[in-house]
């Protein structure tokens, strides 16, 4: 690769949800995964967010299909941003059926982390995959945003990766 290529050339990115109601519960936007080995979903709390809401992300073959859900890794961030150790996180858990807490989700950032290959459930490869948070929170809202990594090919301008 060139040294001269910028990270959105090599990378997906996609904002994949603005003020997801925490307390409604929401689907993002789904990721085509056809092009990248790698996502990191990066979920950003409002300082009102409160309730302990299940994130899952779901597998499907096409966009929008929540078929089946998958394990992934996760992270919280250290502490509340602005602030000393907000760029620090916890050490990496697997789920597949996060129940959050929102004490380390309002004001911070979560990761949650997934490879290409993990949408592979019960013998079924899935293409799309979309984040899912219940409506078990009680207020505020977040919003998501999806770095794809490790792309099959690279192109200077990469295609979309959402519908």
């Amino acid at each position: 690769m060139p040294d001269n290529v910028r990270f959105s050339q090599s990378h997906g990115i996609a904002l994949l949800t603005v003020d997801g109601d925490w307390n409604a519960g929401f689907s993002t936007d789904s990721i085509d995964m056809a092009r990248y080995n790698h996502c990191t979903l990066i979920i950003i709390g409002d300082t009102n967010l409160a309730g302990n809401a299940v994130i899952t992300v779901m597998g499907g073959l096409t966009d929008a299909a929540e078929t089946a859900a998958i394990t992934f890794g996760y992270r919280y961030a250290g502490a509340n941003v602005p602030g000393a150790g907000s760029d620090t996180y916890d050490a990496v858990l697997t789920s597949a059926s996060l129940t959050t807490t929102a004490t380390s989700m309002d004001l911070r950032a979560t990761v949650i982390e997934f490879d290409a290959s993990d949408l592979v459930v019960s013998g079924v490869q899935y293409r799309w995959a979309t984040m899912v948070v219940s409506a078990a929170g009680t207020a505020g809202t977040a919003s998501v945003l999806a770095i794809l990594s490790e792309p099959r090919y690279e192109k200077a301008v990469m295609p979309s990766v959402t519908s």
